[in-house]
């Protein structure tokens, strides 16, 4: 049942952003999508500046056609007299010099409005990629949400979901045939470890019912030795433990299968007549019983409830000490059973729900049962989408609470 722990196990989860604490302080954790929407904008706004710092600097770079201009005013304006070889008359360079500062104060005035422009627009459009490329990135990143998605809603009864393949040959599409090549191998383990509960226990039948009766005929025979008597009613005991832990297991293997008939069912009828069944064992061990039985109804697979709640109140008896009390109550369709007993830690209890487990022993052999009592339980309550919880109870005993969906 390795193969169970692990399917439960799979787990998802799906934010975009959540703190969790890191030392002392809290840390803002992004999600793979918010990371690369930030990566994005974060590159389209260095581009962006970058392109735009270069133009500007091109732009507004001295030119050679101004340099004679800016020398004769520059001479003008020296105190030592004019070359005679300069003929520009004084009218002529004060126009110049006026030209002059006028493309200076325009092309100041063209670099300021550049910068603002220029910054503006790239706030504008880094937003802009920001969306895009969280758009960008969700397409990107949909096959990874849907192998989670599906990670989540498997178990071993729905193994037969699949991702959809599609798309471009890419590591993606590699991603998805990968995780549905490896469901494909758990279902077909999942299937074979099925089939052979199932076969194995009903190939154990047929010997066992030809054991039991070989001694039943070998006890009976006229002039049988006391001997004989006592090692058939041995035997008889042990084929008794066996053909428990054969129904057990059959029962284990049909609800790994999960509920294919649904009716409505009775749990408090059911629990009433388990403890019927028991009421031989509780007044022999003086075992004290406390039911709230109000009329409960939810809709299951009868056979599988019914072993489901016997189990129930077979181990609240069985693992109980003389002198105790079972607690059992429903309520709609829940279910709660409660006795007094050995103490047990709770890490024990999350492991009497695997098969062949017991209070203090791992293995069936010895007294108290096969082992396969809780395992059953929780078997069927997950087939019936339900809950089931084991809790110690203060001074020895525990809390069974049963939720079916």
């Amino acid at each position: 049942m390795a193969g169970r722990s692990a399917a439960r196990r799979i787990v998802g989860a799906r934010s975009t952003a959540r703190p969790e604490v890191a030392g002392r302080g809290w840390r803002l954790r992004l999600t793979v999508r918010a990371r690369l929407t930030l990566l994005y904008a974060t590159l389209f706004a260095l581009s962006g500046a970058a392109v735009a710092t270069l133009i500007i600097t091109l732009t507004f770079a001295p030119s050679s056609q101004s340099q004679p201009l800016q020398k004769a005013v520059e001479l003008r304006k020296s105190a030592s007299p004019p070359p005679a070889k300069f003929t520009a008359t004084l009218d002529e360079l004060n126009q110049a010099d006026g030209v002059l500062q006028a493309k200076e104060a325009a092309r100041r005035e063209l670099r300021e409005r550049l910068v603002r422009n220029s910054a503006l627009t790239i706030g504008v459009m880094t937003l802009a990629s920001a969306g895009l490329g969280w758009l960008m990135a969700g397409r990107v990143l949909r096959p990874v949400h849907l192998v989670s998605g599906t990670a989540r809603r498997l178990s071993q009864r729905n193994l037969d979901q699949r991702i959809p393949v599609s798309g471009p040959d890419d590591e993606l599409r590699e991603l998805a045939e990968t995780f549905n090549g490896m469901l494909d191998r758990l279902e077909t383990a999942f299937e074979a470890q099925r089939r052979f509960a199932a076969n194995a226990s009903h190939e154990l039948r047929a010997p066992m019912t030809t054991s039991r009766t070989l001694v039943e005929v070998a006890a009976a025979t006229p002039g049988a030795s006391p001997d004989l008597a006592v090692l058939a009613g041995q035997l008889s005991t042990v084929l008794d433990r066996q053909d428990r832990i054969v129904t057990g297991l059959l029962a284990l293997a049909r609800s790994e299968h999960g509920t294919s008939t649904l009716c409505p069912v009775r749990l408090d009828r059911l629990a009433r007549e388990a403890l019927d069944r028991r009421a031989a064992e509780l007044a022999e061990r003086s075992i004290e019983v406390r039911a709230g039985l109000p009329a409960s109804t939810v809709s299951g697979d009868l056979v599988l409830l019914e072993l489901l709640v016997d189990n129930l109140v077979r181990n609240a008896v069985r693992h109980n000490h003389p002198g105790g009390t079972v607690w059992i109550r429903t309520d709609g369709p829940t279910i709660v059973v409660e006795n007094t007993g050995h103490e047990v830690d709770a890490e024990r209890l999350g492991e009497l729900v695997e098969p062949f487990r017991r209070g203090r022993q791992d293995r069936v052999y010895g007294g108290g049962g096969a082992g396969l009592g809780l395992a059953i339980v929780d078997a069927v309550t997950r087939a019936h989408g339900g809950r089931f919880t084991l809790t110690p109870r203060p001074g020895g005993g525990v809390r069974a609470d049963l939720a079916l969906g």
